[in-house]
């Protein structure tokens, strides 16, 4: 008996995934391609005219005089957007794996022998992002502290020290054990299907 419910669930979601996984494979190529014209023009890709630092809801307005270091904030731009490429190329082939995914399912076949295996891929896969994107996250800030030197920039007698709190979030760990944990679910459940068209 078909699921009209589930084949037609899937079909919408195949479609919405083959769009998204397109947008996510062009921003990835632009990315990349942009971080490529940076190393070559440098600050002509990027406007230093009017240099701001926001902190949360204060936003600083740096002076004329401010000497902006151009070869950390070169190294700033590419990491930034070399980081964005490759998590979007990361999240373009997620979405290849979750089109082979729901092949069988818009076919009213939930339990088919791949999806279990390719649930796992996803899984590796948003692991490895996770780990690229909080990596660069603190890489950044760690060279967005040479571009804009707080030392300086706040040296006051009101303030008697600068702190750097770089966190790693690992909120990414979780989204790969539910994926892990939802490719066992599937593979039980190709197994109960197994045995069910076997004793039929």
């Amino acid at each position: 008996m078909e699921n009209k419910k589930l084949i037609n669930t899937a079909k919408g979601l195949d479609t919405f995934v083959k769009v998204a996984g397109t947008i996510f494979k062009v921003c990835s190529i632009i990315c990349a391609i942009f971080a490529v014209l940076v190393l070559i023009f440098g600050s002509k890709m990027y406007d230093v005219s009017t240099l701001t630092l926001e902190l949360d809801y204060v936003t600083l307005k740096l002076a004329d005089s401010f000497q902006l270091s151009e070869a950390h904030m070169k190294a700033y731009a590419v990491t930034g957007l070399l980081v964005v490429a490759c998590v979007c190329f990361l999240v373009s082939y997620i979405a290849v794996i979750l089109r082979k995914i729901l092949v069988p399912m818009k076919e009213g076949r939930p339990f088919e022998a791949d999806i279990p295996a390719n649930l796992r891929k996803i899984a590796w896969v948003s692991l490895i992002a996770g780990i690229i994107a909080q990596a660069a996250g603190i890489a950044e800030r760690v060279l967005l502290t040479f571009v804009y030197p707080m030392d300086d920039i706040f040296s006051s007698a009101l303030i008697s020290d600068v702190e750097y709190n770089f966190n790693f979030d690992f909120t990414f760990v979780l989204i790969f054990l539910v994926i892990l944990f939802l490719s066992y679910i599937f593979s039980y459940g190709q197994k109960l299907q197994q045995e069910s068209d076997e004793t039929l």
